[in-house]
């Protein structure tokens, strides 16, 4: 499994906003700018036919229109894309182009397969994606995601049992690590630090804020990685 950080950034940061490419099919997320991100750094877009959304925030959707619309544009129709992610997914699609203003979609909707997981869902298909719901302030649902048994995403979440199970039961996390101090929206320092210290696994820092990445940064501790955009590993 080749993974890629195309983001690790929250929304108030110089970084791109949190996003993840899997062997260059799956994108985990969709946030603002992500499509010109991939293209400006040779990644192939008319790859990707599994769209992976942890919730329903503009941070993590706004780019789902174009990118659909640049990847039947510049491919022929060959295969389906499909868009998964909690219940409401289909509809914030169909949304987001209505208020774009792109009427595409109904030219191209039956080449689109939604599926919307319940909580605790496994999905087999190319990938075994589990869904695991987590904590997101209000908003519900919000997941959290173990592909291949192998790799964590907690998506965006507070300190809960959806990320402890995530962390456990994979072999290295990708985890939200938004604030210094976790509160009941985002994890914060505090909490990465005890998970990875909890559970003896690897968490790679993401959805940082420009002051919560220094501060990573200065701390240096064991088992908690905060990489930079594009920073690449395998699995």
């Amino acid at each position: 499994m080749n993974i890629t950080l195309i983001g690790t950034g929250a929304i108030y940061s110089k970084y791109n906003n949190a996003c993840t490419l899997i062997n260059d099919d799956i994108l985990i997320d969709v946030p603002n700018g992500i499509l010109k991100t991939l293209l400006r750094n040779n990644h192939i877009p008319e790859k990707i036919d599994k769209i992976l959304i942890t919730h329903l925030h503009g941070d993590h959707t706004a780019d789902i229109p174009f990118l659909l619309m640049y990847l039947y544009k510049n491919k022929k129709v060959e295969r389906n894309t499909y868009i998964i992610g909690p219940k409401g997914i289909e509809n914030k699609v169909k949304q987001l182009c209505q208020i774009y203003h792109y009427h595409f979609l109904e030219k191209i909707d039956s080449y689109i397969q939604y599926r919307e997981l319940k909580p605790n869902e496994i999905l087999e298909n190319t990938y075994k994606i589990q869904s695991f719901p987590v904590l997101h302030g209000k908003e519900k649902p919000a997941y959290g995601y173990i592909i291949d048994d192998k790799l964590g995403l907690t998506g965006d979440c507070a300190f809960c049992e959806g990320v402890q199970t995530i962390v456990k039961n994979s072999e290295i996390t990708i985890a939200d690590c938004s604030r210094i101090q976790g509160d009941e929206s985002h994890m914060g320092i505090d909490n990465l630090s005890f998970l990875a210290k909890e559970y003896h696994k690897t968490l790679i820092a993401t959805h940082m804020k420009d002051e919560t990445r220094e501060e990573l940064e200065n701390l240096k501790i064991a088992n908690i990685l905060v990489k930079e955009d594009g920073y690449k590993f395998e699995l």
